[in-house]
């Protein structure tokens, strides 16, 4: 099995970047991102999975180990069935002007 790390990686290197021009695609030090290619952080943020697969062409599906193949079509774009739709958003109550004096 592997890892987040290595799965990282070898998208990575399979797109030929370096590890300082992902760092830089996703905000965060060349440090942190080695870290997570060397197994040194095992449970990033979702908000960084996405990051790393939106800019490797890769699902995060298949960073998290739960696909094969790292260009097929993700197994959470179908939508729940027991979803509900939104209510509309309220409008906000406009604001008191304050008392002069």
């Amino acid at each position: 099995m592997t890892t987040i790390g290595e799965r990282v990686k070898t998208a990575r290197e399979q797109c030929g970047i370096h590890q300082a021009e992902l760092a830089r695609r996703l905000g965060c030090s060349v440090n942190a991102l080695s870290m997570l290619e060397n197994n040194a952080i095992t449970d990033p943020r979702a908000s960084r999975i996405i990051g790393i697969a939106e800019a490797l062409g890769v699902s995060a599906d298949y960073l998290l180990g739960l696909q094969e193949d790292a260009h097929a079509t993700p197994s959470t774009t179908r939508p729940r069935k027991d979803a509900q739709p939104k209510p509309p958003a309220k409008r906000p109550r406009p604001r008191k002007a304050a008392p002069v004096g």
